[in-house]
């Protein structure tokens, strides 16, 4: 496979990954299968679990473990659906927020800043899903060589530090992704809620704190995800105007 060929297989590989049709049905997907596990495991646990499944006494992990639910693998398979999924999104976040320059129109589009935040925030973002799809693999049943909690840190901190880097460049770019005045008010949240319940999380522990850095992140990355639903399916319709 020669170089030209290389770097076609790939352009077709990346038009997939960000085509609008897709990104619409794949954060549909996102949210009733990772939701849907994610509840329906919890309920299963309180309700059916050896001693009652409690946010407040139990972490989330245990959501993946025999000892505490009759059903671990719902919990496995919502890391493993979330982390799979969210992984497009990183891509279609960056091909409109900070696209590469293919023009002298596209060089001066954004500040060089927003490139950097932007390729922190890709890097960071993969990284949480990528150790997000490893909590649903290394349960806590099945935590080989200690890569459960691996995952686990790696899956939070991602997530909450590429909050950050997202949150400036929403706030600071022109784009279209999140609209004025949502952007500066998610941009916020984004830069600041995850990571100061992840410091909380570090410095005190415990189960409740937990599932309360699991929330910032959803209360982060819920609406982002929506708001990306609603700008593929504006792109959809642009595409069909111009056929």
């Amino acid at each position: 496979m020669n170089t030209e060929t290389k770097i076609s297989f790939s352009h077709k590989i990346y038009s997939i990954i960000v085509n609008p049709k897709l990104i619409k049905i794949i954060g549909y997907c996102l949210i009733v299968l990772y939701f849907g596990f994610l509840i329906i495991g919890a309920i299963i646990a309180e309700f059916f679990g050896p001693e009652g499944y409690s946010i407040m006494t139990h972490y989330i992990s245990d959501l993946g473990s025999w000892n505490y639910t009759p059903a671990p693998y719902l919990y496995d398979i919502a890391c493993i659906c979330a982390g799979i999924l969210t992984i497009p999104f990183t891509f279609y976040l960056e091909k409109f927020i900070a696209p590469l320059p293919n023009t002298q129109e596209d060089v001066n589009l954004q500040h060089r800043w927003i490139y950097r935040f932007m390729g922190a925030n890709f890097f960071l973002s993969m990284f949480g899903s990528f150790f997000y799809i490893g909590v649903g693999i290394f349960s806590e049943d099945r935590d080989l060589m200690g890569m459960h909690g691996i995952c686990s840190y790696g899956a939070f901190g991602g997530f909450s530090l590429s909050a950050i880097f997202l949150g400036f460049a929403i706030i600071f770019a022109k784009q279209e992704i999140v609209p004025k005045p949502f952007n500066f008010i998610l941009g916020l949240i984004g830069i600041f809620l995850p990571f100061t319940v992840a410091i909380y999380n570090i410095l005190y522990g415990g189960p409740f704190l937990e599932w309360l850095l699991l929330i910032s992140i959803l209360i982060w990355l819920v609406p982002i995800l929506l708001f990306a639903i609603i700008h593929a399916n504006k792109q959809i319709k642009k595409n069909i105007q111009k056929d």
